[in-house]
């Protein structure tokens, strides 16, 4: 039994022992991390060597001091393993700590320095060994620039350290956008290589940029095109991103409006969207040629002054978050539309597409940061994002240039074209202004002279009318069809013809125009040059005039055919007040029949016989229609000396169907 009770205690005194061994381990362990956790300040300590060293607390109800903080009873701060600490976009204030050790000889100055243009709230602290705490830098949301007790356009601290003096540095920070963070421990030597190498690669930036918006906005001014208005909101909305993410807008555009600073992020990402989407717009021509992109673009548009309107006020905190990934999805949409563009015209927006693609590039990794946690750095980031704001301004540029130069080449060959359509013109009107001076000289002789006259002058009238408009609508319109300019040339001729063959008939050799041939024109041609003759007449009283044809044939001239029936057409259309006036051919094994039918009054075989008389006009059938009563007389005479059948088929109702058979041989 004794020997079982000694066994007992030497059981329980070597676990004792272990345990006793396994905890003083343990404390020494806690001792060497707590020792190692201190960070040496050798000199110019970076964000990648104080890695490892930051402690964190996340105060979710903004209740920590700086005092609790630094005592014995104050939170458990754990540690961060990343060098560059990143919350994402909270509503809780961060809490960072960092232990120090001034390892130098000599130096006692130093600077914390933060790549950070602004935080809404913003505090370090130095806790001294003896328990003392100092502010070093203190900034709220409504802080001004001068306040800053350095004053350089990201955050920047001093710190009065003594050789192989030991502090504990707090750091307590809350933003509207992202919580990351990153710092390093500077010397003022340091410092002052740091911002003035910065403040060198800036204004580069800035002075490549505000070229770009000059130029734009001069060819603006010489070139009265407003894509260059478009263009150069979007490079100031970008630039003034870029100058308000260095703290250089805060510094020197509105160093005492700090609530402006606070929200400028807003207004220039929305810019950027905005009228990125505007010039995309403008540049493809969406509106007219890609009528799905452009919806695309308006609705990029629409949400994203949705999106201020509603969250402006209410939540910019989810706001900032929002756009962030809107600008990526932005910038996809203004890509995408370059790509449906160049599947037609690779070459017109080359340069356009160069320009998206580079900046969807900026825009991933801005997004892969900010809203993924990848963790990259800061200052690559945005290194790399002035440099693709450079190369994406740069192609917009280029684009613009690339599109006016192949305008110019396309409008060389369109003045090209318009010179040949205004020597043309020009002939037409000569030749217009020929024919107009010969109807004056005869209607000044029609009073005078014969029946012959008479004849000439009233067929005359009615296509010159007609050509006079059609010639003035050519001159007009640059776009004519060859159609159009056939029956102009046919009804020319007709009328040339028919002065040449009064001249000659007048014994007047010498000035007699050149004739119609025979076979100059085919039937076919004659009915398309009368059919439009009369078009217009008859389109501004609603009539409608058609033309059934047929291929038919007739020795008949072409010139008697067109003076019998453009007296015939044009007596239908003066008296068809509604309805229509149809123009047939039909042809049989001897002849070929005209027919003119109309569905005017209509007239009896009496009045039809009477019509054919000279100077015979209906009183009771023309009511205020004007006319000579020459119409049909002529018509009868030509058809009578050349063989010609001219005679009225009876209607049911109302109506006038007149049937001009020619012979075919």
């Amino acid at each position: 039994m004794v020997v079982r009770n000694e066994n007992c205690l030497l059981q329980w005194v070597f676990v004792r022992s272990i345990c006793l061994a396994l905890l003083t381990w343990g404390l020494l362990c806690s001792q060497v991390n707590a020792q190692s956790h201190t960070l040496a300040l050798s000199g110019p300590t970076s964000a990648a060597e104080i890695t490892g060293h930051i402690d964190h607390y996340v105060d979710s109800d903004w209740t920590l001091t700086p005092g609790v903080a630094n005592g014995s009873d104050g939170p458990e701060f754990l540690s961060i393993g990343s060098e560059n600490p990143d919350f994402g976009y909270t509503k809780s204030r961060i809490w960072l700590r960092v232990k120090v050790t001034n390892t130098t000889p000599d130096v006692r100055e130093w600077i914390i320095y933060f790549p950070e243009n602004f935080k809404q709230y913003f505090r370090v602290y130095t806790a001294r060994e003896n328990g003392q705490i100092e502010t070093a830098l203190q900034l709220n949301e409504d802080s001004n620039f001068d306040v800053r007790p350095i004053h350089y356009p990201e955050l920047a601290a001093p710190l009065t350290l003594a050789p192989g003096e030991t502090a504990t540095i707090y750091i307590s920070l809350w933003s509207e956008g992202s919580s990351y963070i990153s710092f390093s421990f500077e010397t003022v030597d340091s410092f002052t290589t740091l911002s003035s190498g910065q403040t060198a690669k800036n204004f580069v930036f800035y002075g490549m940029m505000i070229l770009l918006i000059v130029a734009a906005l001069v060819s603006l001014l010489m070139l009265r095109n407003w894509i260059f208005l478009a263009y150069s909101a979007y490079a100031a909305s970008a630039l003034l991103y870029i100058m308000h993410v260095d703290g250089v807008a805060f510094q020197y555009l509105w160093p005492n409006f700090p609530g402006l600073n606070s929200k400028a992020s807003i207004f220039a990402g929305s810019g950027i969207i905005v009228f990125g989407a505007i010039y995309s717009r403008m540049y493809l021509k969406t509106a007219r040629l890609h009528h799905i992109m452009d919806k695309v673009l308006l609705g990029v548009i629409a949400i994203t002054v949705s999106l201020d309107v509603t969250l402006f006020f209410t939540n910019p905190q989810l706001l900032k978050k929002i756009l962030i990934f809107m600008s990526l999805l932005a910038i996809t949409c203004f890509a995408f539309a370059g790509c449906v563009a160049a599947l037609k015209r690779y070459r017109e927006v080359r340069f356009y597409l160069f320009a998206w693609i580079g900046a969807m590039i900026s825009a991933v990794l801005l997004n892969l940061n900010h809203l993924f946690g990848v963790g990259l750095d800061q200052t690559f980031i945005y290194d790399s994002l002035r440099t693709v704001m450079v190369f994406d301004a740069a192609m917009m540029g280029l684009a613009i240039v690339d599109r006016y130069n192949q305008l110019r080449g396309s409008q060389a060959v369109a003045l090209e074209r318009s010179l040949g359509e205004a020597k043309r013109n020009l002939e037409l009107s000569e030749r217009l202004t020929a024919l107009t001076g010969n109807y004056d000289n005869m209607v000044n002789d029609a009073r005078t002279r014969d029946e012959r006259i008479q004849n000439t002058v009233h067929d005359l009238r009615q296509p010159l009318h007609s050509l006079r408009m059609k010639v003035g609508d050519m001159i007009r319109n640059a776009n004519n069809e060859p159609d159009d300019v056939n029956n102009i040339n046919a009804t020319f001729s007709y009328l040339e013809t028919l002065i040449a063959e009064y001249q000659i008939q007048s014994g007047d050799q010498q000035h007699a125009a050149p004739t119609m041939a025979s076979g100059t024109l085919n039937l076919e041609q004659i009915l398309s040059s009368l059919t439009e003759m009369f078009a217009q007449d008859a389109a501004e009283k609603g009539v409608l005039l058609k033309l059934d044809y047929q291929p038919a044939q007739t020795s008949t001239a072409p010139l008697t055919i067109m003076r019998i029936l453009s007296n015939l057409v044009s007596n239908a259309v003066k008296y068809t007040h509604h309805g229509s006036v149809t123009i047939d051919v039909v042809t049989t094994n001897q002849t070929t029949q005209i027919v003119i039918t109309d569905t005017g009054p209509g007239l009896s075989e009496n009045e039809f016989g009477l019509a054919l008389g000279r100077d015979i006009r209906l009183l009771e059938k023309s009511g205020i229609v004007e006319g000579t009563g020459l119409g049909l007389s002529i018509a009868n005479d030509l058809a009578r000396k050349n063989g010609i059948k001219l005679e009225l088929v009876p209607t049911s109702g109302h109506g006038t169907k007149i049937v001009v058979t020619f012979p075919k041989d």
